[in-house]
């Protein structure tokens, strides 16, 4: 690869681009943070990195579950005490009004479903099962070797079907949060998991008592994304995440993404380029750059392997040309996730190529900067959120149409044309990093009355026809979109 070949393809070069218009906040997609609290050994490291982020482009911060944790963020010890990081609810509110004088949205992860069996001011009856053993929490997973299992997490199932503890969760939860702390947002946990009635009423007494306050049902898993979400969607959740970057080469998905956004109201979701839950952006890159020996692997027997077997804890152990190759092909896994869908999301350390998967048992401040690099990449992104945020288009839900091949370990084209009311957008990559590719420019993009290009800087109108196929540049990518009339 030519390092010095910019990532987007001109196909009208002669033209100056046309500067972004600036779009009101309210016709924008939202841009998650996913931040693990345990990254950072003091409040002021988080608030220096909350900076860094709203720089970025980043508008919602996403913080981990933040309360006393058991052994796991994700198995809370306390819901009214708040984790070592913060100490004292006042160290929390100041921080969130930090981030609030920052611009961004501050939105808390609750986890709603399972706690610690011996958890701080919940009854045993509020378990599932409570009178007995309780029902240890789990989901089906995929091991390192590609089998279906299930996994269980160390903590019980909570019955939300009792009204008490549904009460608990408003008063002493998150009407505290709302009226003390500063947040204005709240992701529910694992929201299918949730009973129906229970869930429904989280949302509506709170958004009743406090209309500004929104929330993100989180609805991933291995089953159809309709099936996930439809308590959520019930309950009256205003955004979702879709499953299209949760499986590799997710292919599959587009159609049971359109069946949601019907019946979902056609809400906005959220396209998923990295989280707590999912590989770092940096270990997938690294698989397409080495496809005999890890293009092939499953998540976990990737992590494994590189993690585990090669001692790669950080992309500064590659040598430097491969380093490279790396970073170009997160630039273009980024590019398709920013343009899928309403909003994005990205882990935090991901535009630090971290490698190693986040651990919610054990990752802390020495799983974070020291292992990250100084590349190009925090900016690139920067410069693909202002362009996402520069036409309504850009930050919308549609119907997905994905072309190419989309299997890890494969080369060539590969993107989606997703058509939003009567406009059309097309993203498109070339991951081949030695070689040209060609594409088929399809039907409804071709036969389009107005067509312009998307660059870093700005836009420029197409005109004459571009023919029934195009190329890509090796490791460029390509954004075409119907203008607005």
């Amino acid at each position: 690869m030519n390092p010095a070949l910019p990532l987007f393809t001109a196909f009208r070069p002669e033209e100056k681009p046309r500067p972004f218009p600036v779009l009101p906040p309210d016709r924008r997609g939202r841009i998650y943070a996913d931040v693990p609290h345990r990254y950072f050994a003091t409040v002021e490291d988080l608030e220096r990195y909350v900076v860094s982020l709203k720089e970025m482009g980043v508008n919602v911060l996403l913080l981990l579950p933040h309360f006393l944790p058991s052994f796991s963020e994700y198995v809370v010890k306390d819901y009214e005490r708040p984790c070592a990081l913060f100490g004292t609810w006042e160290r929390f509110a100041a921080f969130m009004a930090f981030v609030e004088k920052q611009g961004l949205d501050r939105m808390i992860d609750i986890p709603f479903n399972h706690a610690d069996w011996q958890a701080e001011h919940l009854r045993r009856e509020w378990f599932k099962l409570g009178n007995g053993n309780g029902i240890e929490a789990g989901a089906d997973d995929v091991d390192a070797d590609g089998n279906r299992i299930r996994v269980n997490w160390g903590a019980f199932i909570l019955d939300n079907a009792n009204p008490d503890l549904v009460t608990y969760w408003l008063e002493k939860v998150i009407f505290p949060h709302v009226e003390r702390y500063h947040v204005n947002a709240i992701r529910i946990d694992a929201a299918w998991g949730l009973d129906p009635a229970g869930l429904s009423r989280l949302v509506k007494e709170t958004k009743a008592r406090f209309p500004h306050v929104w929330f993100l049902a989180e609805n991933l898993g291995m089953d159809k994304l309709i099936n996930l979400a439809r308590s959520g969607i019930a309950a009256g959740a205003e955004r979702y995440f879709h499953n299209m970057y949760w499986y590799s080469g997710g292919r599959a998905i587009p159609s049971d993404i359109y069946r949601f956004a019907r019946q979902g109201g056609h809400k906005p979701s959220c396209a998923i380029f990295s989280s707590h839950d999912v590989l770092m952006p940096a270990m997938k890159a690294l698989a397409a750059v080495r496809p005999d020996t890890l293009g092939k692997l499953s998540d976990k027997a990737l992590h494994r392997q590189v993690i585990e077997r090669d001692g790669l804890l950080s992309l500064s152990q590659v040598e430097p040309g491969e380093r490279e190759q790396v970073i170009r092909q997160m630039e273009l896994e980024f590019v398709l996730a920013a343009f899928l869908s309403t909003d994005l999301m990205f882990v935090a350390g991901s535009e630090l190529g971290l490698l190693e998967k986040v651990d919610v048992l054990r990752s802390g401040p020495a799983h974070f900067a020291p292992r990250g690099i100084a590349t190009g990449l925090p900016a690139l992104m920067g410069k693909v959120l202002h362009a996402k945020a520069a036409d309504p288009l850009f930050a919308a839900e549609g119907v997905i149409l994905p072309f190419g091949e989309w299997r890890r370990g494969r080369g060539g084209c590969r993107g989606f044309v997703r058509t939003t009311g009567t406009r059309h957008l097309l993203a498109a990559v070339n991951s081949d990093l030695a070689r040209p590719a060609f594409f088929r420019l399809p039907k409804r993009v071709r036969s389009a009355r107005r067509l312009a290009e998307l660059t870093l800087e700005g836009w420029r109108p197409l005109t004459g026809s571009l023919g029934p196929e195009l190329a890509l540049g090796p490791g460029q990518a390509t954004i075409l979109f119907t203008p607005e009339d």
